[in-house]
């Protein structure tokens, strides 16, 4: 029968957004004796490429932060459903990042937007006190069209200041105070490392991750309300019966203890995570707690059939683009 994909090499294409992905891909085959194809990119350009392809899918399996780009995708009917397995130990927050359709496996969670700061200096306590005027033209984020982890956190400003279209006021307020926009966490955070800011707006993970690298120099500061950002994986719509048991197979041995273990030890910056497993190793000392903190963690389906409208209007009036 002819098909969209005639691919039928063994194994998997994996397209990876996660720093540590292509080191337990290779753990995995070292296991299982599946080999697997690694193809490495940043989450923005990983879900341009896999919408690009389309239903012509050059890949089996992708990871990547944000449920909401998954929503995006199942949407456009190119993941397949059920794909969550039913035999791992999920904590109740694991539990709530479920789909009902299960069309994407939560691996963990970051928090989208932290402060980072000079270790000296103290951070705002909220996302509103950056309207302050001691704030004006200090601090910076990434552009949400290009840094596939800050559009969720673009989404819970909106979400937190009376919805979309609704939220826009906060955003064009912090324009209006000086906010930076540069492409993506390296360029902010060079940003904050030359002194052009006082304070970045980026994902924990890099945030700690740089903490860790320079300590004494920077702190990380947890906002209220911090935005929950899940790490997700996805099984391409075309696999068949043979390739979804590997890329189940492949999906249950990330969230084993030892991948998770490998992960966090070694898998920096992306190894900085907070786990949804009740068998995996605690989160690394150096991060805070989440387990007291006010979280938000946003509909994927409401915010991520939103995402290219919210990201033109911030083009059009955040960037003047």
């Amino acid at each position: 029968m002819w098909s969209f994909w005639p691919r039928q090499k063994p194994g998997l294409v994996f397209y990876s957004a996660v720093s540590y992905g292509p080191m337990l891909a290779q753990a995995f085959t070292k296991e299982s004796g599946i080999p697997v194809r690694v193809v490495e990119m940043s989450t923005g350009a990983l879900l341009a490429r896999v919408s690009a392809q389309g239903n012509n899918p050059q890949w089996d399996v992708a990871w990547f932060d944000g449920a909401s780009a998954a929503a995006g995708l199942q949407r456009a009917h190119l993941v397949a459903s059920g794909i969550v397995p039913r035999d791992i130990p999920w904590t109740d927050l694991g539990k709530s990042l479920i789909p009902a359709d299960g069309a994407w496996i939560p691996t963990g969670y970051t928090l989208a937007g932290v402060f980072l700061h000079p270790a000296k200096r103290p951070a705002p306590a909220t996302w509103d006190d950056l309207l302050q005027a001691r704030w004006r033209g200090r601090f910076a984020m990434n552009n949400p069209a290009i840094s596939g982890p800050t559009y969720p956190q673009v989404a819970g400003w909106l979400y937190s200041h009376g919805g979309w279209p609704a939220g826009q006021s906060f955003l064009l307020a912090l324009k209006a105070n000086g906010m930076q926009v540069y492409p993506k966490n390296s360029n902010t955070i060079h940003a904050l490392s030359q002194g052009e800011v006082d304070l970045a707006i980026v994902q924990s993970s890099a945030a700690y991750a740089l903490a860790a690298e320079q300590p004494g120099r920077w702190a990380v500061s947890i906002p209220k309300s911090a935005v929950l950002l899940p790490r997700v994986m996805v099984f391409a719509d075309h696999l068949s019966a043979k390739q979804r048991r590997d890329a189940a197979d492949f999906a249950r041995f990330m969230l084993s203890p030892k991948a998770q273990e490998l992960a966090m030890r070694k898998g920096a910056p992306d190894g900085y995570y907070w786990p949804i497993t009740r068998t995996a190793p605690t989160a690394d000392p150096g991060m805070a707690s989440t387990q007291s903190l006010p979280l938000i963690n946003l509909d994927p389906a409401f915010w991520g059939a939103r995402e290219s409208a919210i990201n033109a209007w911030f083009s059009s009036h955040i960037l003047g683009q």
